[in-house]
């Protein structure tokens, strides 16, 4: 039996089920600490920014102790590009961010987000934004016993724990412009060197949502052209209609504002389009 590593949160379990049952095959599943998980304390920044929730599933795939791996798709890196690849992604779920908690007078609002600080601080100017880690049953208990007025999280993770009722308010993309790549669950390989890296890849590609593909990596050579991490402040949104994706982004420490189209074909050209005006 194939083995798919993924993080141990309660959301990566949830993800990587959906992951499982998308492709329709029978796969083990291998429970992988990552940085992030094993130190809850640390602040993103203080670990590195780069890889911390990734990088040890991403070890394992390129050690063969497992054969592919989920992730959310805005947590990859391009630290591993030249040995691993993604091959395929579920569509696209809710990508919208959202409220939970004091919508209305928040005095504290906690995320760690670069990119949600500078729109909550335009959307709440009477609030704190404070610091906060965990995985998002945690942060929410946190907001609950009241360590914070109200906190950020991505829908698509409430959507997925059958939390949605806990959102006090969803934000409009006006409001609030999304990470790159949020709303994505992400399945990736090795790069093929063997018959079974083969056969893995093939059933990937042969279940990959290719509009919700392109999108998100023409999102991904976005990030790679100001060389950007999930903490660099950047919100975009993407839509693909008639083989053409438009995708107007946001780098909030430039102050810049881009948007550009190009035929689905053309994703890391406009990418890179997209990145150099951002810059």
């Amino acid at each position: 039996m194939y083995k798919i590593g993924t993080r141990q949160s309660q959301l990566a379990v949830a993800y990587t089920e959906k992951a499982k049952n998308h492709l329709s095959i029978d796969l083990e599943t291998v429970f992988i600490h990552s940085q992030a998980d094993l130190n809850p304390d640390l602040t993103i920044e203080e670990m590195g920014n780069k890889g911390v929730f990734c990088k040890e599933i991403e070890t394992a795939l390129i050690n063969r102790d497992i054969d592919l791996a989920c992730h959310a798709f805005k947590d990859l890196t391009r630290d591993n590009d030249d040995l691993l690849e993604v091959t395929c992604v579920l569509p696209r779920s809710d990508f919208r961010d959202c409220l939970v908690g004091n919508n209305i007078n928040p005095r504290t609002i906690g995320t760690s987000s670069p990119r949600r600080s500078y729109q909550l601080t335009e959307l709440y100017p009477g609030a704190t934004i404070v610091p906060i880690r965990g995985n998002i049953d945690s942060r929410i208990a946190k907001q609950e016993n009241g360590e914070y007025d109200a906190i950020v999280v991505a829908k698509a993770g409430l959507d997925t724990l059958g939390l949605t009722h806990k959102a006090s308010r969803i934000f409009g993309t006006a409001d609030m412009l999304p990470a790159p790549g949020q709303g994505v669950i992400a399945l990736q390989t090795r790069k093929p060197e063997t018959p079974i890296d083969e056969t893995i890849t093939a059933w990937c590609w042969a279940r990959n949502d290719i509009d919700t593909w392109h999108m998100v990596m023409a999102e991904k050579y976005m990030l790679k052209e100001i060389d950007g991490t999930c903490q660099t402040p950047i919100g975009c949104v993407s839509i693909c209609e008639e083989e053409t994706i438009k995708i107007i982004a946001k780098n909030f420490e430039t102050n810049k504002i881009a948007v550009q189209s190009a035929h689905y074909k053309e994703y890391k050209e406009l990418g890179q389009m997209l990145g150099s005006q951002l810059i």
